[in-house]
């Protein structure tokens, strides 16, 4: 029963946050002078990945016997999670829809953040192989990635010039363009809602977990992912429903390359960096995911049931485990 409430409270909490979060990045963008691309990219990309950056710092700092498994599962399992799942519920997003029923992107923002994922994911995958000083470097080296990612994105970005719906916390007040100090207290109400939502979801799945028996490390690839990509997820929905494709395609792909760049080297620093077998087989998955999407993403276009199919490896990785109890490794 407390289960089933947590559950429940949690999908409000998060529906709630993840309205206010995209209104309030759009508005962000606007005030900014972004295109959708860079604004989903950039803003919503960086402001849905706290709760995944969170996990692991938090899990390192309490220096638990599991925390550096959980640690590095977080690291390996949030990309994972994300550009399988997260990509499949937007495919399903855009079948629903009504009218056109297929993703429209500028060509270069798949090509652009899934290229920065994939090669900022496959060094630290290689990492795997190498001492701590080499990690260190290459740690470095992604993060300078990010930033010249960064000024990549905004230099390619052309302003959107239609202005958003009314902020929500003063839609009944305000109708003009609000107050920047107003869109930076929406989106921190939204931030701080997606991560107490994200944290009561993860603890009703924690229990759920317990009672299977699944190992820290597979917990961390596939529960506590599923918490913190749900922001990501629900925000990618919203913005397909209001034809915003830009904007939800790019909250999901450049959160993988904050991921794979700025979250993978918190791993390669502060960790032992070790994932293991389950660590490694989600790890490739996730760049198999990474490589179907930007072969169907290619030309800027796909349709929604195509995109729904990237849900398939994770699918197949969760169910593996639980009929393995956990142990697809051995």
């Amino acid at each position: 029963m407390i289960t089933a409430l947590l559950f429940a409270a949690s999908a409000v909490i998060l529906i709630v946050a993840a309205e206010l979060f995209t209104n309030a990045v759009e508005w962000a963008g606007y005030r900014l002078r972004l295109g959708s691309g860079a604004t989903g990219s950039l803003l919503a990309a960086i402001g849905t990945s706290l709760p995944e950056t969170i996990v692991p710092v938090v899990a390192l700092a309490t220096r638990s016997p599991s925390a550096d498994s959980v640690a590095t599962g977080a690291v390996l399992g949030a990309p994972f999670l994300l550009l399988t799942l997260g990509a499949a519920f937007t495919g399903v997003a855009v079948l629903l829809r009504r009218g056109r029923r297929e993703l429209v992107l500028d060509r270069r923002q798949p090509r652009r953040d899934l290229g920065v994922f994939l090669a900022g994911f496959s060094l630290a995958l290689l990492c795997i192989l190498l001492p701590f000083p080499l990690r260190v470097t290459a740690g470095t080296l992604l993060l300078m990635g990010y930033i010249a990612y960064v000024v990549r994105t905004l230099r390619s970005s052309v302003p959107d010039e239609e202005m958003p719906e009314p902020l929500h916390i003063v839609r009944w007040i305000v109708r003009e363009e609000p107050h920047g100090v107003l869109i930076a207290l929406q989106l921190v109400i939204a931030v701080g809602l997606l991560v107490l939502g994200s944290q009561l979801f993860v603890g009703a799945l924690d229990s759920v977990a317990a009672a299977l028996s699944i190992s820290p490390l597979v917990l961390a690839l596939i529960v506590a992912p599923m918490a913190t990509e749900l922001p990501e997820s629900l925000n990618g929905v919203l913005w397909v429903r209001s034809g915003d494709d830009g904007l939800a395609f790019g909250n999901i792909a450049g959160s993988s390359a904050f991921q794979a760049t700025v979250l993978a080297s918190i791993g390669l620093v502060f960790t032992s960096w070790h994932p293991g077998v389950d660590g490694l087989i989600g790890a490739l998955l996730a760049l198999l995911s990474a490589t179907f999407l930007l072969a169907v993403l290619w030309r800027g276009r796909a349709r929604g049931f195509v995109l729904a199919l990237a849900g398939i490896p994770w699918l197949g990785y969760v169910v593996a485990q639980l009929v393995t109890g956990g142990h697809l490794a051995r």
